[in-house]
């Protein structure tokens, strides 16, 4: 049975595109986007446009929540 990991950003037809498996490794990349992903591991570590964004996104959302926190106490 082959194992199938998609990329969380990227559509193809009506899917989640599939991400290309690099041969020997347990490492995937979305061709579309650059998105990369380890099969069985937790992996924080991508760096394509995408999750750089998401990263940026969450990073404001932490320091605003701990400014809001801060002024409340």
């Amino acid at each position: 049975m082959s194992v199938v990991i998609r990329c969380p950003y990227c559509v193809q037809g009506s899917e989640f595109r599939p991400m290309l498996r690099h041969p020997g490794k347990r490492r995937f990349v979305c061709l579309s986007c650059g998105h990369s992903a380890l099969l069985g591991a937790i992996y924080s570590t991508c760096h394509c446009p995408k999750c750089r964004k998401m990263s940026a996104v969450t990073r404001r959302c932490r320091e605003s929540d701990e400014l809001r926190q801060s002024l409340a106490d």
